[in-house]
């Protein structure tokens, strides 16, 4: 069975830069803050996972719409908020058709009091759910563009139509391979110079009865879960960068916070249909390194999407037992789409000559500048991003293996 899909090789003089950040997840609001409760080891158990006290924004959206989407669209326009300012762009600065939109959506469940009036004008007489009265008249309790509210992207919209981006969009799936497919995505049209700069991110899912469950059903979580294995619990969370070709962000005096240098994307479900196989991942990440014209001890840090066996077996086949292993899923846990860009926005924020928490104690004694990160479904999707601290030097110039054959 073959596994992978090579991405698009691009000029590498055509680097794309990474001008700003934001993020907010069950640690923190802000990217700074996120980075330094995670170093101090907090943990978003503590507060079930959930985001707390997210800040208010004034949109046109009719506020039964904007309660049926629930976090997400709160989420979104709280990361996308954050990344645009970090990047110094504001309203009016580009043209909206030439700024791209990309994220991976985490799915949106129903409330139970989005039918409860519904559902109470359809009582019979015993007190059971009759019908009749629902089609008669019972439905009509239900707003009119609940269903709509239930789609993903329609929270991404609605941030869209706020935030003035109208050029190349698009929403992928709700897991981690998803938001690097984003990632992609907005590098690939910066390449191909169908926008001048892009957004791209991801958000999870709503902590709720059925997430919790379809977590649980699909072995996302495990109770017990220590040191290997599905997250210990599920966390909310939002997370975007902004993208723009180095050469036009240098022109604008933009500050360069990092660069994006490869990917790679597999699908394989392991034996059990848990998770992907160990084989998925390691063609994922070795794909990135070739596409990046890297090899593996040119890695400074790993992470990964979790702490799930295969993907740990990986990494070790890939980079043997001294790669430096930054997780943060024992401090944020499984936030799905979000994770990946997550993990970016923080490992551009991280000091030099860390021992991040769940790197076994291990530092290289210089500074963590380049990063690989895996975004994994537990349906066997894998994606993986390289991201490179600062702008290009030019002792950095390479080209990619494919290139130099």
């Amino acid at each position: 069975m073959k596994t992978g899909l090579k991405p698009v090789s691009a000029p590498s003089a055509n680097v794309v830069a990474i001008t700003g950040s934001g993020a907010v997840c069950s640690i923190g609001n802000s990217v700074p803050g996120i980075v330094e409760a995670f170093l101090c080891g907090k943990s978003g158990a503590d507060a079930g996972g959930a985001v707390k006290n997210l800040p208010a924004f004034k949109t046109a959206v009719p506020p039964q719409l904007a309660l049926t989407m629930g976090k997400h669209l709160a989420l979104l326009m709280a990361s996308v908020d954050e990344a645009l300012r970090t990047a110094g762009i504001s309203s009016g600065m580009f043209d909206p058709g030439e700024m791209g939109f990309f994220a991976g959506m985490g799915m949106v469940d129903y409330h139970v009091e989005d039918l409860l009036g519904a559902v109470t004008k359809s009582l019979g007489p015993d007190g059971d759910l009759d019908c009749d009265r629902f089609f008669a008249k019972g439905y009509r309790e239900i707003y009119p563009l609940w269903p709509l509210g239930m789609l993903n992207n329609v929270a991404f919209c609605q941030a869209s139509i706020h935030f003035g981006l109208r050029g190349e969009n698009s929403v992928f799936c709700p897991h981690g391979d998803g938001a690097v497919m984003a990632v992609y995505e907005a590098a690939r049209v910066l390449k191909e110079g169908r926008a001048k700069v892009a957004l791209a991110g991801g958000i999870s899912e709503e902590i709720s009865p059925l997430s919790l469950a379809r977590a649980r059903f699909k072995g996302v979580l495990q109770e017990g879960a220590k040191t290997c294995g599905p997250a210990p619990f599920l966390g909310e969370a939002g997370a975007m960068l902004v993208l723009e070709p180095s050469g036009e962000a240098v022109a604008r005096g933009a500050r360069i916070l990092g660069r994006i240098e490869g990917f790679g994307f597999s699908c394989e479900r392991s034996e059990d249909g848990r998770f992907a196989s160990t084989r998925a991942i390691v063609s994922a990440m070795r794909q990135a390194l070739c596409d990046a014209g890297l090899k593996a001890g040119e890695i400074d840090s790993v992470m990964p999407s979790g702490f799930d066996k295969n993907e740990l077996d990986a990494v070790r086949e890939v980079f043997d037992e001294s790669a430096v292993v930054a997780a943060t899923s024992q401090a944020v846990g499984e936030i799905h789409a979000a994770g990946p860009v997550l993990n970016a926005a923080m490992a551009l924020s991280f000091p030099g000559n860390f021992s991040p928490p769940g790197g076994g104690g291990r530092t290289r004694g210089e500074n963590i500048g380049r990063v690989l990160l895996n975004g994994i479904s537990c349906e066997g999707g894998c994606g993986c991003m390289i991201v490179a601290k600062g702008p290009r030097s030019e002792g950095q110039n390479r080209t990619s293996n494919k290139e130099q054959g």
